[in-house]
């Protein structure tokens, strides 16, 4: 979507702070949190033209946490970083320093992604199969769905989305 246009409003010292805290904690800036906060409003409510509501079973949640991808069969390893993730699966950014390490370019491929979510202090482990590669400015995105996990990383998965 182009971005053309400037909105400029007062809010209150109290919200102006609560906005930088969730930006800095998703590491964007606090256009770009306040324009999530917006959209994701107008969704809702199905008043964004051109865009309905959620229509994957499970909704997606942005995340900005570093993660570990594990290919063990094809004793690969490198890192990326979480950028959303539902219940069923999850959206990784694999930054173009790292995308030579890791071998996702076919489907069905398989992988095991590590990361912690924010304020947690245990490794989630959940085992991926690859849906889809698409290039990024700054990396490549790999979409995944979840095959197999962890009970324990999944029940902490859960609660985290719930």
């Amino acid at each position: 979507m182009k971005k053309d246009n400037i909105i400029c409003f007062r809010a209150s010292k109290e919200l102006h702070e609560s906005m930088s805290r969730v930006a800095k904690e998703d590491r964007r800036s606090l256009s770009s949190a306040i324009e999530v906060a917006l959209s994701n409003y107008l969704k809702e409510r199905g008043s964004l033209p051109g865009i309905e509501k959620e229509k994957r079973q499970y909704p997606r949640k942005a995340l900005s946490v570093p993660a570990v991808i594990n290919q063990s069969e094809l004793g690969q390893m490198g890192l990326g970083a979480v950028a959303d993730i539902s219940l069923g699966g999850v959206k990784v950014l694999i930054p173009k320093d790292f995308k030579q390490q890791i071998l996702l370019d076919s489907q069905n491929s398989r992988f095991e992604i590590i990361f912690n979510l924010p304020a947690g202090n245990k490794p989630i482990r959940l085992s991926c199969e690859l849906s889809r590669v698409m290039d990024a400015e700054d990396g490549i995105n790999v979409g995944a769905s979840f095959v197999d996990a962890d009970f324990k990383s999944y029940k902490t998965l859960q609660s985290y989305l719930m």
